[in-house]
């Protein structure tokens, strides 16, 4: 996949293409049209959709001009209309009424419904409908990256008290159509003022403020008008995504795990790193481990796939989702080999991404996971059974 990502003070957006067939789509365009225009004659593609995930309130979407350039399609969710006349209604609000006016006016090619999916080559991007931040709010899912415009943002969600916005939307979108989605997602949100450029769907529903704590949707709406600071227009600047505990650069950190920058600039090297430095195969690590090599073998599944499938023998047993909370069980020197497994490698993964921002130098990943392992009929110890 060609991937890219432009950061304007903490307003994300992004350009997906295939490798293969060079088409690809401009996501949440904002600011600047150079660097778009730029990276594209650069990579050579050939831009088919320019999307907006919502309505922005905070910035004017540059996605009509850019389709111009590129004679590509502009893409919004189908509930756009009903957001603009929302937004119509709206005569004075710390001047973003202009905003929403002049966004308002950009002309739309193609509406999404939950469910439609956009092709670009080999890649499908699939439009999940999360209303909350806006009535047209939208995800974009595709592969193993999700882009989840202002309704989820790296520690947090986008605020629900704009034009169009709901924290009983905000609140199904989250825990009914977000949280049931694999752990192992890449999250691409369209703000973080923190400095982060991405997370994963697993990370978030451990340690995000909004996700972590179980809660009744009128617990969550009241959860919400405190974590929010209230809306001003200090600055000439609306931020979408601030939490109260923000007003500072230093506070906050409490909220979110201060190895999340570490674990993002890994995660974005991990995915561009060629996967043979980051891997080990089944048989090497039958291998080593046959010659009492002291490999620290970490299995991040879930205790009963352990008990239905069997695990390694010596493995230790952390859950991908507890990995960051019970890291004083893995070895006490940063250089000790560490092999972490799951099922088929997707989730170990992003554990191996998370140990290595931790500092643990020699991390591999297990390629295809406990499935080559019982595949090739390698050892297995089953709990309960043969211990």
């Amino acid at each position: 996949m060609i991937f890219k990502q432009f950061n304007f003070e903490g307003c994300l957006s992004y350009i997906v293409a295939c490798p293969t067939e060079r088409k690809g789509v401009i996501i949440d365009p904002s600011h600047e049209m150079q660097p778009y225009l730029d990276f594209i004659r650069k990579t050579g593609i050939e831009i088919l959709y320019v999307i907006d995930t919502h309505t922005h309130v905070d910035h004017i979407s540059l996605s009509p001009e850019l389709a111009r350039v590129f004679s590509a399609k502009t893409v919004m969710n189908a509930f756009t209309p009903m957001q603009r006349e929302i937004g119509a209604t709206i005569t004075e609000l710390f001047g973003i009424e202009k905003i929403i006016a002049e966004n308002a006016a950009k002309p739309v090619s193609l509406y999404l419904r939950g469910n439609d999916s956009l092709t670009i080559g080999d890649i499908s991007l699939k439009a999940l409908y999360t209303p909350g931040h806006t009535k047209d709010s939208m995800c974009l899912l595709t592969n193993d990256r999700i882009f989840t415009g202002d309704t989820l943002i790296i520690g947090q969600c986008g605020r629900t008290d704009l034009p169009g916005g709901s924290p009983q939307d905000m609140y199904d979108s989250l825990f009914a159509g977000l949280v049931p989605l694999s752990n192992d997602l890449v999250v691409y949100p369209a703000h973080d003022y923190k400095g982060n450029i991405n997370s994963s769907l697993g990370y978030e529903k451990v340690n995000n403020v909004c996700l972590k704590t179980p809660r009744t949707i009128e617990e969550f709406a009241t959860f919400l008008k405190g974590l929010f600071p209230p809306l001003s227009a200090d600055g000439g600047k609306l931020q979408c995504g601030l939490s109260m505990g923000d007003a500072t650069p230093s506070a906050g950190d409490d909220q979110i795990n201060p190895l999340m920058k570490s674990f993002c600039i890994s995660m974005e090297h991990y995915l561009q790193t060629p996967h043979e430095a980051t891997l080990i195969r089944t048989g090497e690590l039958l291998e080593k481990t046959g010659g009492r090599e002291k490999i620290f073998i970490l299995d991040v599944r879930e205790p009963g796939e352990l008990s239905e499938t069997g695990f390694i023998p010596g493995a230790a047993n952390i859950p991908v989702r507890e990995v960051a909370k019970r890291i004083d069980e893995l070895p006490k020197d940063l250089d000790h080999p560490i092999v972490v497994v799951c099922e088929s490698g997707i989730r170990s993964a992003h554990a191996a991404i998370y140990l290595r921002a931790y500092g643990y130098a020699n991390v591999k990943n297990l390629e295809f996971g406990i499935r080559e392992w019982r595949n090739n009929g390698y050892p297995l110890v089953f709990p309960g059974k043969n211990q």
